[in-house]
């Protein structure tokens, strides 16, 4: 006998699965880098990687719905990738967002359970702001 979940039971799942995937790409989930993340130089695109592997900087204002299914991670003039948005705009020299999608297990619609692994499979996507 299955039981019902909460609204509130159901955000922590897809929380807890969408946590999952952004933590191991291609195992979690499948994996996906548009063309200009994938041209970054080899150690930038590495750096940002572990960046958005790490990332838990998430608030009201980049995660509304508590799903971490959403976040952006910078590149600085010095070449480090952080969480924390700059006050200094000058300050950042590339900006990369990364995004999760659920879509039903054939990947034709948007899952109509995400918080049910058995019915969904995840999609992270990687890319520069620019291709957004």
């Amino acid at each position: 006998m299955s039981m019902e979940l909460t609204d509130a039971e159901k955000t922590d799942r897809v929380r807890l699965l969408n946590d999952m995937a952004r933590q191991n790409p291609g195992v979690a989930c499948r994996a996906n880098m548009t063309i200009g993340f994938a041209a970054l130089e080899d150690h930038d695109r590495h750096a940002a990687m572990q960046v958005m592997l790490a990332f838990d900087h998430f608030h009201e204002g980049n995660d509304p719905h508590g799903e971490h299914d959403f976040g952006a991670i910078y590149r600085l003039r010095s070449g480090d990738w952080v969480q924390a948005r700059p006050s200094d705009e000058k300050s950042i020299s590339e900006t990369a967002f990364w995004k999760i999608d659920c879509y039903d297990k054939q990947l034709e619609f948007g899952s109509e359970a995400p918080w049910d692994s058995d019915q969904t499979t995840r999609v992270l996507t990687i890319m520069l702001a620019e291709e957004y």
